[in-house]
């Protein structure tokens, strides 16, 4: 007899608790939302001669996905080749020092940074998980 009831509070407890997260990853999709259209205000923008942001959006995972587009080169693939570790050292120095971007680290967003050609073919994606900047 005494089973049935605390059979019930484990599977009570169990369900809160599942909704406790689907409910927070929901706050932080709304959040990582907000941000991105944030940015997006002022899209497209060039950053340099050859590197304009295009959007920023947030995927179903909660990846925040950054889109540039390379422009002004007969070898756009070579130039984010030579640019490469550059990149990848800048974003891990923002993203692990910038207290504006906090909520990346407390919820360990993967960050991914999509180059496109003229023609918005991929280039190249990279990736960042958060052990990667953290």
């Amino acid at each position: 007899m005494r089973k049935i009831p605390l059979l019930f509070t484990l599977l009570l407890m169990a369900y809160l608790q599942v909704q406790c997260v689907v409910n927070s990853e929901r706050r932080l999709h709304e959040r990582l939302s907000q941000m991105a259209a944030e940015l997006n205000e002022s899209a497209p923008v060039m950053l340099d001669p050859y590197t304009r942001f295009e959007e920023a959006g947030v995927t179903d995972e909660n990846h925040f996905r950054y889109r540039y587009t390379v422009l002004n080169t007969d070898n756009p693939d070579s130039l984010l080749s030579e640019r490469l570790q550059t990149l990848t050292d800048n974003i891990r120095t923002l993203f692990s020092t910038n207290a504006e971007l906090a909520i990346f680290r407390e919820n360990s967003v993967v960050l991914e940074y999509v180059y496109n050609n003229e023609q918005q073919q991929t280039l190249r994606t990279i990736t960042l998980n958060p052990e990667d900047y953290q």
